[in-house]
């Protein structure tokens, strides 16, 4: 599947249209030149960087996962919940989810916290049309410098 797509990389694509991409799928979790989310990693620069590298992160996101991003599981007295470790205390956690939502939980309200092998970042971008993933690229090569 990666093979077939990777030729992507080297397409030239609309920057407009990989803005729009961008919003749509990436910016719940991303931040780019200052906007978006704060789930996953600041993408500020990441343009510097070679597209087929970029590619291959956006396809498959659990091929290296940086600890600070990996999922966690936590099962509290009402809920199930998963998401990114932000930061911890002895008495309290705090997950940001997927849609960005922070949530802070004391420890006496958690029955298991576990981490994943897998990153918070979910798969199944190869099933944007090859159009959207082409200029999605070309428009994070836009930003090569971090500020």
């Amino acid at each position: 599947m990666l093979d077939k797509l990777l030729p992507l990389a080297q397409k030239p694509g609309n920057v407009e249209t990989g803005k729009a991409v961008f919003l749509k799928n990436c910016a719940v979790c991303h931040t780019l030149e200052g906007q978006g989310g704060k789930v996953g990693p600041e993408l500020t620069g990441v343009g510097a960087r070679p597209r087929p590298d970029v590619l291959l992160d956006i396809l498959d996101p659990n091929r290296s996962v940086e600890g600070t991003y990996r999922a966690w599981l936590v099962k509290t007295k009402k809920e199930v919940l998963s998401g990114r470790l932000a930061a911890e205390t002895q008495t309290s956690i705090e997950l940001i989810d997927t849609a960005g939502k922070t949530h802070e939980i004391s420890r006496d309200d958690i029955l298991a916290l576990k981490a994943s092998d897998l990153s918070v970042m979910p798969e199944g971008f190869e099933s944007l049309p090859p159009d959207d993933l082409s200029s999605l690229l070309e428009y994070l090569a836009t930003s090569k410098v971090k500020h």
